[in-house]
């Protein structure tokens, strides 16, 4: 019995970290903008920020529930480049025109107010489409995300330099 509770004890020690972070979501935390902004423009793919923040019970059901799904089946990589940007991480990012700007300024820049909020970008950091505000339903939100996704790829005014064809 004491050598049960102890492979128990050791388990618990290996296995707590991982389980902590499944709830994150699997792609990068972004920094650099222009970086990103010049991998977009070469992949020929919006980008799609996930702004969430850390104590977001939401974030994480929206990341475990869809993203990290769709993830896996490839179903966003090809067609978008996700990224994540924490609204309470402080500090300064480069911006998409390579200059720094403040992380509260980023945000409050595409009028972010609640998290989980969603919003495709092109590679000037111009706005695709309506926000995806908050977080219910896996179906309803994999079909507002798809529609979401669908007209940022085919959105008329694009700015020259991003030709995003239907795939």
């Amino acid at each position: 019995m004491k050598l049960f509770s102890s492979a128990i004890a050791i388990l618990s020690l290996i296995l707590a970290p991982l389980l902590a972070h499944a709830d994150s979501l699997n792609v990068s935390k972004v920094d650099d903008w222009s970086a990103e902004a010049a991998i977009a423009t070469k992949e020929d793919k919006p980008i799609m920020v996930v702004f969430s923040s850390e104590s977001c019970n939401y974030c994480d059901k929206l990341n475990t529930q869809v993203l990290n799904p769709m993830l896996e089946n490839g179903t966003l990589t090809n067609r978008v480049l996700l990224r994540e940007f924490k609204i309470d991480r402080g500090g300064k990012v480069v911006d998409f025109d390579g200059d720094s700007v403040r992380s509260r300024i980023f945000v409050s820049r595409y009028h972010v107010y609640a998290t989980p909020t969603v919003i495709l970008l092109d590679q000037h950091g111009v706005v695709l489409g309506d926000p995806i505000v908050g977080y219910n339903d896996v179906a309803a939100y994999q079909q507002l995300l798809n529609q979401s996704i669908l007209r940022a790829r085919t959105a008329p005014n694009l700015p020259a330099g991003l030709h995003i064809s239907k795939k």
